[in-house]
């Protein structure tokens, strides 16, 4: 079976540049992983929080679980000015996280909305059918590997929650046949305090696709977060590294399908831009 825990980075919110809350950027991400490795990656990414915070190499398992390292706070410590062992240090943590994800073959999907300013985007239908190119790329992904799969989202209110899922739901049971045949279930929910697989899909969302994305798609603007120059080192970095684990298909005019899938409302450029491939 092939799990897929999916987070997201930024909002589907109304972008105002002048309102450093505001996210001119929109990503949910998916990592799948199979399940003969998921306790490895699990166990792997623990070890990991415990050498990057070194009071939790003293702490119980469950305190060990529950103490989250955000993709957020990553991009921030990215950001900072005249701190260079900061900075080093949080591009080490994704390094290492990428090379644990590389080691156990784990594959990458996603959507990524890059927004024009003032312009609103209704988040009963983005997020949903975010949900639904990850749920397609899993399905495909599934299928090529003869295998079942489970799509595990962030939990989030009981109506976004029942909504996200709804079209999957209705998709699999629709008449004319069911379009994820390979689904155990619909999606279904999980916290990142008690499901470390979804904190590991927050740092891929919020600390590697969220700034690459800013990076790549959105002009520099001085004293804009979301527009630091930083991302651009972000993105020469990891890009091609993460463009590695995508899970890429053949569609039926030839051209690859699954990976990312980028709607860029400011340039309207490709998604091959968003790790470094014009």
């Amino acid at each position: 079976m092939l799990i897929c825990y999916a987070d997201e980075a930024g909002n589907t919110g109304l972008y105002h540049p002048a309102d450093p809350a505001s996210s001119p950027v929109f990503a949910l991400v998916g990592i799948s992983v199979d399940e003969t490795r998921a306790d490895d990656v699990l166990m792997e990414y623990l070890r990991l929080k415990q050498r990057f915070v070194p009071v939790l190499r003293t702490r119980q398992l469950s305190q060990v679980i529950q103490h989250e390292v955000k993709g957020a706070a990553l991009r921030r410590d990215i950001r900072k000015m005249g701190s260079l062992h900061t900075t080093r240090r949080a591009l080490s943590y994704l390094n290492q996280l990428i090379s644990l994800l590389e080691r156990h073959h784990v594959k990458l999907m996603g959507r990524v909305l890059v927004k024009r300013a003032g312009e609103v985007y209704s988040s009963a239908s983005t997020y949903p059918s975010a949900v639904a190119d990850i749920a397609g790329t899993l399905d495909r992904q599934a299928r090529d590997a003869g295998a079942r799969s489970l799509l595990v989202l962030d939990a989030q209110t009981k109506v976004k929650n029942e909504g996200n899922v709804h079209q999957i739901t209705t998709r699999r049971f629709r008449h004319g046949g069911n379009m994820f045949p390979t689904f155990v279930e619909s999606p279904v929910f999980g916290h990142s305090d008690t499901h470390s697989l979804l904190q590991v899909a927050d740092l891929v969302a919020s600390g590697l696709v969220y700034p690459m994305a800013c990076a790549a798609y959105l002009p520099p603007v001085p004293g804009d977060a979301h527009r630091d120059p930083a991302y651009q080192a972000v993105r020469a970095t990891f890009g091609k590294r993460l463009a590695g684990l995508e899970y890429r298909y053949p569609g039926g005019n030839g051209n690859l399908r699954g990976g990312f899938r980028v709607i860029d409302r400011v340039g309207e450029q490709g998604a091959g831009l968003l790790f470094g491939n014009p």
